[in-house]
């Protein structure tokens, strides 16, 4: 059993609490204010550790086929995605008239609220001698703003992710030079291209990944310029450290260390409650990696009859309110006395672009194999349940 809390979970969760304490008040782009910090950096053993929060669960299945898409597949159409049961970047999607339509978080849906559309530089577009006005397409969520793109950029996110690197194949580059020349210095993958910015509807939020050959191992070095700290992060760092292990494991190569650097790490402030969740959490956790299994059992058991006797005896919401703090214990106690090291399995592949990018989407399959994916797999995951957290569009 590993009775212990991973060395990411520690490095992630010591993150939110620094930006809760230190973080600055920020307003941005979205309209939903962030709790921002500057300059982050960690490092990570890939072998030592596959780098997999459990605080909460992570949705490694979409974080595994969203970095094919970027890598392997090279695209920039949402459909690729939601065929293969994804649908992270729904909200950025260019709709079928070219035109990329934002929509307000929450409040009163208001179907009759029209917006100006904007090109673009930002610019109103005007249609007999008026401004071109947009409604929702979405039934339930208010128009915020829209922009218009072109019909030849529908059903995508524009110039941006999987599109660059369709455009100036680096993925295939960096694995050419791994197999013959693994000293070389000049071995990364950059998806921000000023000339493309322009028409890209969200632009690269991690951004570049270098490479460098140590001793037989592969280590890349990550530099993300914005970080949705609570939904994004988690995704980016545990799907990286797949795309380094594949790239390892076509060239000959052992992993190694996954180097990480953000600009802006950040919290927006409607994820403050789910936030608050996971570092009561690992609180708890640091506090049950000290105690002996026999010791956890013990606090099990007493905590389970507790929960039951109070469960046959429910008289208020004071009492609803204790059982479901009672049963986050009891979770937290299961998860420490029953799970294992999380393990990555790659398939023998000689070729980056061989390996499956195909979803099994079977509920049982995916209890053991998180990733749905037959030749990439990460087996033994146990974690503490998922928590839901607001998208900031």
């Amino acid at each position: 059993m590993e009775n212990v809390v991973r060395k990411w979970d520690k490095v992630y969760c010591e993150l939110l609490k620094q930006i809760l304490n230190e973080g600055e008040l920020m307003h941005n782009r979205t309209g939903i204010d962030t709790i921002s910090i500057e300059g982050v950096n960690f490092k990570l053993d890939v072998v030592e550790e596959f780098p997999i929060l459990e605080t909460k669960k992570v949705l490694v299945k979409n974080a595994l086929s969203e970095i094919l898409w970027i890598h392997q597949a090279q695209s920039n159409d949402v459909s690729w995605l939601q065929a293969r049961g994804n649908h992270v970047w729904d909200e950025w999607k260019i709709d079928e008239d070219g035109i990329y339509r934002i929509y307000e978080p929450s409040g009163e849906y208001n179907p009759e609220k029209e917006v100006d559309l904007l090109d673009l530089d930002g610019n109103v577009i005007y249609k007999d001698s008026k401004p071109y006005k947009v409604k929702s397409l979405i039934e339930g969520k208010t128009i915020k703003s829209a922009k218009f793109f072109g019909k030849e950029y529908a059903g995508t996110i524009g110039t941006a992710y999987g599109w660059i690197n369709n455009k100036f194949k680096k993925p295939q580059s960096v694995l050419h030079t791994l197999k013959n020349n693994p000293n070389d210095r000049r071995m990364n993958i950059i998806l921000w291209q000023d000339e493309y910015i322009r028409t890209a509807v969200l632009p690269s939020c991690v951004w570049s990944i270098e490479f460098k050959v140590s001793k037989g191992r592969l280590h890349g070095y990550v530099h993300q310029r914005s970080a949705d700290v609570p939904l994004g992060l988690p995704f980016n760092v545990s799907q990286y450290a797949i795309l380094l292990a594949m790239f390892a494991k076509v060239s000959g190569l052992e992993v190694g260390n996954l180097n990480w650097s953000i600009m802006d790490a950040h919290i927006y402030v409607n994820q403050l409650d789910g936030i608050k969740k996971q570092i009561d959490r690992y609180e708890e956790m640091l506090e049950l990696e000290k105690l002996s299994d026999i010791e956890i059992l013990k606090k099990y058991n007493e905590t389970l009859f507790k929960y039951n006797s109070l469960k046959e005896n429910i008289i208020s919401e004071l009492d609803l309110e204790i059982l479901g703090l009672m049963e986050e214990k009891i979770m937290l106690y299961e998860l420490m006395m029953t799970k294992e090291k999380p393990v990555l399995y790659l398939e023998d592949k000689e070729d980056f672009f061989k390996f499956s990018n195909e979803v099994i989407n079977d509920k049982e399959y995916l209890k053991e194999n998180i990733t749905g994916n037959d030749d990439i797999k990460i087996l033994k995951y146990k974690s503490a349940p998922f928590i839901k957290m607001p998208i900031a569009q």
